[in-house]
């Protein structure tokens, strides 16, 4: 019997089959053959591993990466001017811009310099190069031709008695961590141990992002306390400087409930956040035992949804869709190693019903926000039914609803306020 064999190859490779006979003692020859199955096995399990070790050394590092941008807390928020003054007239109060773009064409805003702060209020008028704003200074000085100014959508960029010449304390409320300085702001004529309003502000955000809100609270005569978080500045540090998007920080907003009940005689309290803030308040309504002082709250652009907000800025940085999930994944799974985060403690919606239901909440997100998805509050509001007021402002960025329609929102603000006055 005689069988005839051709060399198989694999790159540089030749595989030559032993010659066999079939007498008593002869070799196997199964033992001294591979078959083009096995040597296909071989090869894909030579290129799988280390491709799958690449793979998972790449999402560690990304997870990593990210990891690092998610955990460490901001520096504040500061204005930096870098847009260029055109043209400036004090009397007939306007001043001209080289600049089309950005929130320069919000209906109101504040324009910071180095010298002073002006209030821009009203429609703004476009060319092809430069936008002109009617503006009202409110501290400092006017600003020349060839000044820098900065837009901040704080509007009120500053202390309350600055900014709005209301009179303000500066007081230290404390908690757990240490001493939190925080904003006491009293209207005339107000009373202290009925409701205070508790502001709190949102990520990188300062004590003057609730400034916008002073005005009515003013007209309302409502007592206002603003308060710090970990990690603001004068404010006590996590260990690791690391921020918690609500699921810890409920805690210091707490301690603040805590002083109004104790040093004021406050009886109850509205809470109202930004963005973050938002997750603040929503926590301390899930998990706090002072959540029954509480009569309402107003949730601005707030964080509903950590994981949806990680994937809007995941493609917002131009990651192919294949990859966003497993590298959120391996975000997680390393933020939570390395920090203790819990992420589904800020996932407000799954968990909605540990939310008290007698709690009026006015939830307002702009459907062209950046920053945060708008669909996790579109869901909370749905599942809150007739206990949530919502709210969209079209064409509207992050915390910004208010300086797209401040007429609007202050009517919503005070419907919601008077609904918790009771």
């Amino acid at each position: 019997m005689s069988r005839s064999h051709r060399p198989a190859t694999y790159g540089t490779y030749v595989l030559v089959p032993h010659r066999w006979s079939t007498g008593a003692g002869a070799a196997n020859p199964r033992r001294h053959t591979t078959s083009w199955g096995t040597t296909v096995r071989r090869i894909l399990l030579w290129v799988a591993l280390p491709v799958s070790v690449l793979l998972v050394l790449g999402l560690g590092a990304g997870g990593w990466y990210y990891s690092d941008q998610l955990l460490p807390a901001p520096p504040p928020y500061v204005p930096v001017p870098e847009v260029t003054v055109t043209a400036s007239d004090a009397e007939a109060g306007s001043v001209t811009l080289a600049a089309t773009d950005g929130d320069l064409g919000l209906f109101t805003v504040g324009l910071v310099s180095d010298s002073g702060l002006l209030l821009a209020n009203g429609e703004s008028e476009r060319d092809l190069d430069t936008t002109t704003r009617t503006t009202t200074l409110v501290d400092g000085e006017w600003p020349a031709v060839g000044d820098r100014v900065a837009t901040s959508v704080d509007t009120f960029f500053g202390d309350p008695a600055t900014t709005l010449g209301l009179p303000f304390d500066t007081i230290s409320v404390a908690s757990d961590l240490g001493d939190l300085p925080g904003w006491r702001v009293v209207p005339r004529r107000a009373e202290t141990d009925e409701t205070w309003v508790v502001i709190i502000h949102g990520r990188g955000g300062g004590l003057s992002e609730g400034n916008r809100l002073l005005p009515v609270l003013d007209e309302l005569r409502l007592p206002s306390l603003t308060i710090s978080l970990r990690n603001d500045p004068d404010a006590p540090a996590d260990a690791n400087g690391y921020g918690f998007y609500g699921e810890r920080e409920w805690l210091e907003l707490e301690a603040a409930i805590e002083h109004l009940v104790e040093v004021e005689g406050a009886r109850e309290v509205v809470l109202a956040g930004y963005s973050q803030g938002g997750s603040v308040a929503l926590s301390l309504l899930r998990r706090s035992d002072h959540a029954d002082r509480v009569s309402g709250a107003v949730l601005i652009s707030p964080l509903v949804s950590l994981g949806a907000t990680l994937d809007l800025q995941a493609r917002n940085r131009g990651i192919p869709e294949a990859v966003i999930p497993p590298l959120l994944t391996s975000t997680r799974w390393i933020s939570t190693w390395r920090s203790g985060l819990d992420f589904s403690q800020v996932e407000h919606a799954d968990r909605v019903e540990e939310l008290p239901r007698d709690v009026p909440i006015l939830i307002t997100h702009g459907t062209a926000d950046t920053t945060i998805p708008i669909e996790p509050s579109r869901e909370l509001a749905a599942l809150l039914g007739a206990q949530a007021t919502y709210v969209e402002y079209p064409d509207t960025d992050h915390v910004r609803e208010w300086n797209s329609d401040p007429e609007a929102f202050e009517a919503d603000l005070r419907e919601l306020l008077t609904t918790a006055l009771g």
